[in-house]
């Protein structure tokens, strides 16, 4: 006589606190929608930002392939921000709006789509936990990060269908989001890669027979071809502008990983979520072990990727995106298989969504107000009537910038506000004096300067600090930032 599984019936305490857990969770989506968007209005756009506005902005869509070309990020979200903003308009808010509808896409697919071996209660909690993952500051940028965290959330369930149905189908689906998160941003290769080893390794002459599948992956890699040698350029060491990791880096990045709100926190909630998962001694069952697969090609990404950060200096915090919804997976799964897996849910769900809405976060992300970015400086330059503008990017790459890139960003404010104003841009080394530069090729009846600078690169400001006030008694300065990371707003009286 074969034995069927009872399904658990759920006591009627539980079923009446279920409608309850979800207006709590729908109030704090709410909240949390309310944040992102008041903030998208009004934090200033940072560096980055302006940069993908600029290449949005390009005059047609050869102009905007030429620009990310220039550039060394991956082309597909500046392709659609340039639609986007033909339509939407070029403000900060509009900017902003598509990142945080991919964040919002990105929580619903557990939703829409069922995952073998969740149960609801675990397909809710990955969804919260996705949605306020999403921290503030650098994150609720108009540049690809949310599109990238939507990709990889439908990647990592797209990966787990393609480990328990090996077919065709469900590897061009998979492939076909590969190859989209790899042109939103190049660090998902490496997972993608983790998982397609993984697929081989588990399903061998099965997985050899989907290859057609693997067809998905040629604009990927036509366009990555193309783009290689800009790449290169940008990867030389004397270029690259980020540290190289040591080990205690390393941890930090991968605990920012976990939660970017509060890192340390994230570190020890996996802690507890392990202690609990370890303490019910369940055994992985065939339903969950495609989604434990997934966890694992996620953390091998993620150790991957670090370890290229350590032998590089190549990599920041939010690179590790793509490996963030499966780490995310994990940590639901374990609540789910630990002894009170309601509880361990709920507490899981609640320690982000805290740290998402911690009233400190949001008021410390208006106070810092993007001080690597040149909004402000060119509103201020904007208000006192500037005819002609210097603008300086004072960076590690920007001897490798064409000068007509370099004019399109640094003007790209004052286009949006119809202003008239000429942009002059200089191509800065860090051999150079911005300060005497700057003032000597400040022309016409009413010039200014913008100088972004960050004096603990290896730049110039690090070695010839921002001195054209006190050089020429002229001119009137106004810093945004501070000493080491900021931006120089100046006009001559």
């Amino acid at each position: 006589m074969s034995r069927t599984r009872a399904t658990p019936t759920a006591s009627p305490p539980a079923r009446r606190a279920r409608p309850l857990a979800l207006a709590v969770l729908a109030a704090a989506a709410i909240a949390l929608i309310v944040q992102r968007v008041w903030l998208a209005a009004a934090e200033p756009l940072w560096f980055d930002e302006a940069w993908g506005l600029a290449v949005a902005r390009a005059p047609d869509w050869g102009s905007v392939v030429h620009e990310a070309r220039v550039d060394t990020n991956a082309p597909l979200y500046e392709l659609l921000l340039h639609a986007w903003t033909a339509v939407a308009g070029a403000s900060d808010l509009a900017l902003r709006l598509p990142g945080l509808i991919a964040v919002a896409a990105a929580a619903a697919w557990p939703l829409a789509r069922r995952a073998p071996g969740l149960t609801f209660d675990g397909r809710l909690a990955f969804a919260a936990v996705i949605f306020a993952w999403w921290g503030i500051d650098i994150f609720l940028a108009g540049r690809p990060y949310g599109l990238l965290l939507a990709l990889s959330v439908a990647q990592c369930l797209a990966f787990a269908e393609l480990i328990r149905k090996p077919a065709t189908r469900t590897a061009l689906a998979w492939a076909t989001l590969g190859s989209l998160a790899i042109l939103t941003h190049y660090y998902a290769a490496i997972v993608t890669a983790v998982q397609g080893l993984a697929f081989l390794a588990l399903h061998r002459g099965m997985a050899l027979r989907t290859w057609p599948a693997a067809l998905a992956f040629a604009p990927a890699a036509a366009w990555v071809a193309w783009h290689a040698p800009r790449l290169a350029a940008f990867a030389a060491t004397d270029v690259a502008w980020h540290a190289r990791l040591d080990p205690v880096d390393a941890l930090a990045m991968a605990a920012f990983t976990l939660n970017p709100s509060a890192p340390a926190l994230g570190l020890l909630t996996a802690v507890a979520a392990g202690v609990a998962f370890l303490l019910a001694r369940r055994r992985t069952d065939s339903e969950t072990r495609p989604l434990w697969t997934v966890v694992a090609a996620s953390l091998a990404g993620l150790v991957l990727t670090l370890a290229s950060g350590m032998l590089h200096p190549s990599l920041t915090a939010r690179y590790l995106i793509p490996t963030a919804p499966g780490l995310i997976l994990g940590l639901v799964l374990m609540a789910q298989g630990s002894a009170r897996p309601r509880l361990a849910m709920s507490a899981l769900v609640g320690v982000y969504l805290v740290t998402a809405l911690w009233p400190g976060a949001v008021s410390d992300g208006l106070k810092r107000g993007s001080p690597y970015g040149f909004e402000t400086a060119s509103d201020l330059l904007m208000r006192h009537g500037v005819s002609d503008v210097v603008f300086a990017w004072d960076h590690e790459v920007t001897p490798l910038m064409p000068p007509d890139t370099l004019g399109r960003v640094g003007g790209v404010f004052f286009r949006r506000s119809g202003s008239i104003a000429r942009i002059h841009p200089l191509v800065v080394h860090p051999s150079d004096d911005v300060n005497a530069l700057a003032l000597a090729a400040a022309t016409g009846p009413r010039p200014g300067i913008i100088w972004i600078y960050n004096r603990a690169g290896r730049t110039s400001a690090a070695a010839r600090p921002p001195r054209i006030a006190q050089i020429d008694p002229r001119w009137t300065c106004q810093r945004m930032g501070d000493e080491t990371v900021g931006s120089l707003a100046c006009w001559r009286r």
